[in-house]
């Protein structure tokens, strides 16, 4: 699945390709995408249009038009892909085409992902409505303090790993990502949440910003399926613990469990027990 590195260089290779670019025509191949909006009204409403930004939002993608703003969402295989008039592919479901002759196509294996169309640029409206209003801080908001999570996860008492993992509370972290920093900040990923100390949240957060800004530079994570117009991640080679076997600190064994249904990779001499507590 796409997590935040992985949008971030899909926004980023997006920008280089398609601001400036103009609306042709709108081909829907596969209208269940499109949310809150007959399809053929968010056809016709997107001709004319021009991209001018592309902004993110945890794992969603903000694409600011001449009047509108898109927001898209790749779920478990979205991609998109830069071309120019050849027919469109097995799993190419919405294409725009462009007036120049290109095109961008949305890519979905498996039929996922989702598209919401708001008439405004007010991008401060968008945010709090559905669905972008139910996202969490994104680690890289500077408003996001370390005193405001602290005292959110006071009140929770479901395990570390569960609580970074949801959207609603701090956005854009995914499975591998978690492991990563979990491993990093000595954390036990079933730590419960509330039992974490102020400085333990502090060293999440900074963790949290420093593995996602080395995924970000590398292109992201490539497991799987995951590719940005064609381009592969290599943050999987920089991986510290998630489907490692041996421990890179101590070389003892890496455990794997699994929590809220999620496979998880940590190392039990290494990480914590319970907050505040090393196992000797």
């Amino acid at each position: 699945m796409p997590e935040l590195p992985e949008v971030e260089t899909v926004r980023r290779h997006l920008k280089v390709n398609i601001i400036g670019k103009t609306i042709k025509s709108v081909d829907i191949l596969y209208d269940k995408i499109i949310r809150d909006i007959d399809p053929e009204d968010f056809a016709h409403t997107l001709v004319n249009q021009t991209f001018l930004d592309i902004k993110r939002k945890g794992k969603y993608l903000l694409f600011i038009l001449t009047d509108l703003i898109l927001v898209s969402h790749l779920r478990m295989e979205g991609k998109y892909f830069l071309k120019r008039t050849e027919p469109a592919t097995k799993h190419e479901h919405i294409i725009f085409n462009f007036t120049d002759g290109t095109s961008l196509r949305y890519h979905d294996v498996r039929k996922f992902g989702t598209m919401n169309l708001f008439r405004t640029k007010d991008i401060k409206s968008v945010l709090n409505k559905p669905p972008l209003n139910k996202v969490g801080f994104d680690p890289f908001e500077k408003s996001l303090s370390a005193k405001e999570v602290y005292e959110r996860f006071q009140r929770i008492t479901k395990p570390i790993k569960s609580t970074l993992l949801d959207q609603s509370i701090i956005s854009g972290l995914g499975n591998i990502y978690v492991d990563e920093v979990c491993y990093l900040a000595k954390i036990h990923p079933e730590t419960s949440t509330k039992q974490l100390s102020f400085e333990q949240v502090s060293v999440l957060l900074d963790y949290a910003k420093e593995v996602l800004t080395k995924a970000i530079a590398l292109g992201g994570t490539t497991i799987k399926s995951f590719s940005s117009h064609e381009i592969s991640g290599r943050f999987q080679n920089e991986l510290l613990v998630h489907t490692k076997e041996h421990c890179p600190n101590c070389k003892q064994k890496i455990t794997k469990i699994r929590i809220n249904g999620r496979s998880t990779y940590f190392c039990e001499n290494c990480q914590l027990i319970k907050a505040g507590k090393e196992r000797k």
